[in-house]
């Protein structure tokens, strides 16, 4: 139930983050999270709710950023790092 929460975010916020990066549509119902979209926006949906689910236990390392359309990799100073989301 917290994951859930987590992943829907106050008044449904988080979801429609994961939307709208994503451009798939991401549902859930019960426990299980429905997405719909092309193959590319499915597939990016269901790693950005990976990477967000990750990150509630730790911090999450993206390998392949040089290689994405949808990030650019930044050096965030050490000190700025709470301030910056």
């Amino acid at each position: 139930d917290d994951e859930l929460s987590y992943a829907l975010g106050k008044e449904g916020s988080t979801r429609k983050k994961l939307e709208g990066a994503s451009g798939a549509i991401l549902q859930y119902v019960g426990h299980v999270a429905f997405i719909a979209g092309t193959l590319k926006e499915r597939r990016r949906a269901k790693e950005f709710v990976t990477w967000l689910l990750q990150q509630r236990r730790g911090s999450v390392s993206i390998t392949n950023v040089a290689s994405r359309d949808d990030a650019t990799e930044m050096h965030i100073p050490e000190n700025c790092k709470g301030w910056v989301t």
